[in-house]
């Protein structure tokens, strides 16, 4: 066995030396962490006293919806931009955000009954939901219209989908959007559009390849993921029958302090860049809500299709 010898001097210079090596270390971790910790805990106040003793939030998801939440390789872990966004305010709040996959036409519902504290999957704010939940709005939503690559009757013109079938995921502002084209033909002399309704985005989209119908209207932020997904080429269409929207995560309309704690939340992560750069990240940049609010269809409408 051989062992190094070092005078006792230098024994004690190089503790000395260590000593200083780890201060210096653990000064520099409580720097960087200040701000983060000092966030969390001005914030966390803010949560009613159950949440913030649980130290988690359960929130509600339709995980098949890319890239608004999908489920990962792992086939658990819930991605996407808003995954990205309420871990961010998650940590804001000092919780541990806890996503539970569901199908989006049982999410208000599972919010009204409080099964779930929060719900956050692209929702699109509208006055007929904001009498069922309270809306914190953090970015805008465009529809599109999708159809087959070889499919090429359909253009932008809203009159070319006039007796045509088409598609829409259960419980989305889609079916209400493509009800609305429909009375439009009617208005106008022509066809109606023949409406059906499927359990999922990705149902949805199978009825379209499989050509049981001829379009399906979908958000214009899925059109990347979609095209990837399905095995055919797909057409993405712009409609102005088709309106700009809010989208928000949702709370019980009498959680009035939780919704207050999570738009404190997420003004915080716009204005440390967070949310910008998770925009950013998944190319949404362009609905970016510069102003995040509380029921803002009602608020603060955005202008509709003309008849």
């Amino acid at each position: 066995m051989f062992r190094t010898f070092f005078p006792v001097g230098l024994r004690r210079e190089g503790r000395a030396s260590l000593k200083r090596a780890i201060f210096r270390l653990l000064f520099g971790l409580a720097t960087a962490l200040a701000p983060t910790l000092a966030a969390a805990a001005s914030l966390a106040p803010r949560l009613p006293d159950n949440l913030r003793r649980a130290g988690s939030l359960v929130v509600a998801t339709d995980a098949e919806f890319p890239p608004c939440e999908s489920l990962g390789a792992d086939g658990h872990t819930v991605i996407g931009f808003d995954a990205d966004i309420w871990n961010a305010i998650g940590a804001k709040l000092g919780v541990t955000v806890t996503p539970v996959p569901t199908t989006f036409s049982g999410i208000i519902s599972g919010v009204q009954s409080g099964r779930y504290a929060v719900a956050m999957s692209c929702i699109s704010d509208s006055p007929a939901r904001e009498r069922h939940a309270l809306f914190i709005d953090y970015a805008y939503a465009t529809g599109a219209i999708y159809a087959l690559a070889s499919n090429t009757k359909i253009t932008a013109d809203s009159f070319s989908l006039c007796g045509l079938k088409t598609a829409a995921e259960a419980g989305t502002d889609s079916v209400d959007s493509l009800n609305e084209m429909s009375a439009h033909c009617l208005k106008h002399g022509r066809p109606g559009i023949a409406v059906s309704q499927f359990p999922s985005a990705n149902a949805m989209f199978s009825a379209l390849v499989s050509q049981r119908v001829d379009f399906v209207v979908n958000d214009a932020v899925a059109a990347d993921a979609m095209r990837a997904q399905f095995p055919v080429k797909l057409r993405v269409i712009s409609s102005d029958r088709l309106p700009k929207l809010y989208t928000g995560m949702i709370v019980q309309p009498q959680a009035q302090p939780l919704a207050d704690a999570l738009l404190a939340a997420l003004m915080a992560i716009q204005a440390d860049g967070t949310y910008g750069r998770i925009m950013q990240k998944w190319r949404l940049g362009f609905l970016q809500l510069d102003t995040p609010g509380l029921n803002l269809a009602t608020r603060r409408p955005l202008p509709e299709p003309q008849p």
